[in-house]
């Protein structure tokens, strides 16, 4: 079921350039064996990359010259797939062997990406249900994993490619759904349905949703969006829609947000967001286009620019390992490329046209690790990113605002001059920092040994939930907070059980926001003491928190009577919290002189 509109024209125009220009399976590794290949790839780019933080380039004004980023591409990551739904190809594990005795990445136990929906499914049996994510881990009893990074870099964006090749037919599907109850909806009113989002900037990862914005000819100001929204919801839940979605889809209007939208989901999946007339969303598009750093629409051959790559990198890495979204209370995604692309720029003369042309992986490692080294402070996202209109040019200024334990960050939106930045909590803000943390310390080891399992590793999945706080809870569950922060006080990080949760009256989605000073939290708080020469947490006093002292949740043994006991890998992230919390009351005692 396909219609004339630019959205589901976008769709098919990369489905045919995708099979007019295959996707080549792999880069060729030299006639001097693919770990060679790739330590020397990297050796290249290495310097740059881990340079500390004195060595990193002043701040201020900087023209933006993507050049070579812009122009060099790679073959693997097609700007033709799409973002939404759960099905997949399935992979039989082996073991395989190259001729230097190395184990490949598909040995068992080791497969980079699994499998997210099982079995590949037949279109009947696709369109009954939609499956859901589920990621292999790394076995101890699988041999050890010896591939390049590299290596393991192509198979990820070509597991992404393949992914999302394969949503494609649903894609056009459902937006001809939106698209018909939207004309129902507004008659004579509709204009224009405009894809946006990630589909359209080319940065679609597996599991991402399809982002759609409806036009009318009436201008924003005259049409109640929430009234509409509601009429389109009615249609798509009617005979006439419902059998063009998986079963047990749900369609929700979101009323209550800056800009209301509607959501098509299954299960925890969205499916499909649509705004009404919100054209700061098409400007967006726009002004990536313009700039450069995404391929042009319809793209005119399927391989796109490395900065194209890195930040699809980047978004999957978002995804992976669920840092909190804008209506959590975090950054918006749009928000975290254009920090990815103030980088990148700092970067831009670093790789020369050789490397950019025979290893352009490798710049795509480079430019990863250098993102990740440049916001690994707590004031690394703490100032003002602003880019000049119209162009890439770019200036991040540091903040010196006088606010203990808190980052300011404003990301100026180079359409509408507004922050995209929300106000975050300090809680949030150790999240990032030490999520950040996390991956510059793995990719410093991939780039120093050329390994993927450091690699694997930046990427492994977390839990669904583990970043965020439910809006009711049946049972109690543990987390590290952040406490103190106001006045005089202290900043610290504690584990606490949380034995119930009241939410705001008002507040109808399933989790909390992070920005929530309102919402109760009751909980215990359990203090660290050494039982039997072993950290085991106590429980102490109680206390009544919010929202916005939420960090992330975390998995213990043991009993509230005996103490709380952490895994080696929970524990090591708590200390590495209350570090950054210590660090921060630093800073802010500093900039407050």
């Amino acid at each position: 079921m396909a219609v004339g509109t630019a959205a589901n024209d976008r769709i098919e125009n990369h489905a045919v350039e995708k099979e007019r220009n295959p996707v080549s399976p792999q880069l060729q590794a030299s006639p001097k064996g693919r770990d060679a290949d790739v330590k020397e790839g990297l050796a290249s780019t290495r310097t740059q990359a881990d340079c500390k933080k004195e060595d990193v380039a002043k701040e201020g004004e900087r023209h933006v010259d993507f050049g070579y980023l812009s122009e060099s591409v790679i073959s693997t990551a097609s700007p033709a797939m799409s973002e939404a739904g759960e099905s997949g190809e399935s992979s039989n594990s082996s073991v395989s062997q190259d001729a230097h005795g190395n184990v490949d990445c598909h040995s068992n136990g080791l497969l980079p990406f699994a499998d997210l929906a099982g079995a590949r499914r037949s279109a009947p049996e696709a369109q009954k249900g939609h499956a859901q994510v589920e990621f292999a881990a790394l076995s101890p009893e699988s041999p050890p994993c010896c591939c390049g990074g590299l290596q393991y870099l192509q198979e990820m964006l070509n597991y992404m490619d393949s992914y999302c090749q394969g949503m494609r037919p649903w894609q056009q599907q459902w937006v001809s759904l939106v698209e018909s109850a939207c004309r129902t909806a507004l008659e004579s009113d509709y204009k224009e349905m405009a894809l946006v989002g990630s589909l359209a900037l080319a940065l679609e990862t597996p599991g991402s949703d399809v982002d759609l914005v409806c036009v009318t000819h009436s201008p924003a100001h005259q049409v109640d969006a929430v009234t509409v929204l509601r009429k389109v919801r009615d249609i798509l839940v009617s005979d006439s829609h419902s059998s063009g979605f998986p079963d047990g889809y749900t369609v929700l209007v979101i009323d209550d947000a800056r800009i209301p939208i509607l959501s098509v989901t299954t299960g925890s999946q969205v499916l499909v967001d649509l705004a009404l007339n919100s054209h700061h969303s098409i400007q967006h598009v726009s002004w990536f286009r313009n700039v450069g750093p995404v391929p042009p629409n319809p793209p005119t051959v399927v391989q796109v620019p490395v900065l194209t790559v890195t930040l699809r990198c980047l978004k999957w890495w978002l995804r992976m390992r669920r840092i909190p979204r804008m209506k959590d209370g975090s950054l918006p995604t749009v928000a975290w490329m254009l920090l990815a692309m103030h980088v990148c720029a700092e970067q831009s003369g670093s790789f020369s046209p050789e490397l950019l042309s025979e290893n352009p992986l490798a710049a795509v490692l480079a430019l990863l690790s250098a993102f990740f080294q440049r916001y690994t402070t707590v004031s690394g996202l703490d100032g003002k990113l602003q880019f000049e209109k119209g162009s890439a040019v770019s200036s991040f200024e540091q903040s010196f605002q006088k606010r203990p334990c808190h980052a300011d960050l404003v990301i100026v939106d180079p359409e509408s001059d507004v922050n995209l930045a929300p106000p975050m909590s300090p809680a949030t803000h150790i999240l990032l920092v030490h999520e950040l943390l996390r991956a510059r310390s793995l990719l410093k080891s991939v780039m120093s040994t050329g390994q993927c399992q450091h690699l694997h590793s930046v990427f492994q999945p977390v839990p669904e939930f583990v970043n965020s706080l439910p809006a009711s809870a049946s049972d109690s569950f543990d987390a590290l907070v952040f406490l103190g922060g106001n006045g005089d006080s202290s900043c610290t990080v504690e584990l606490v059980r949380i034995h119930s949760v009241g939410k705001m009256p008002w507040w109808q989605a399933p989790f909390l926001a992070r920005w929530d000073m309102q919402s109760h939290l009751d909980a215990h708080i359990f203090c660290e003491q050494q039982v039997a020469g072993r950290c085991t947490f106590i429980q102490t006093k109680a206390i009544t928190l919010s929202p916005w002292n939420f960090i992330c949740r975390v998995e213990t043994s043991g009993d509230e009577q005996k103490g709380l006991i952490l895994d080696d890998e929970a524990l090591h992230c708590m200390k590495s919290m209350k570090a950054l919390a210590s660090e921060m009351q630093g800073w802010a005692a500093i900039k407050s002189r």
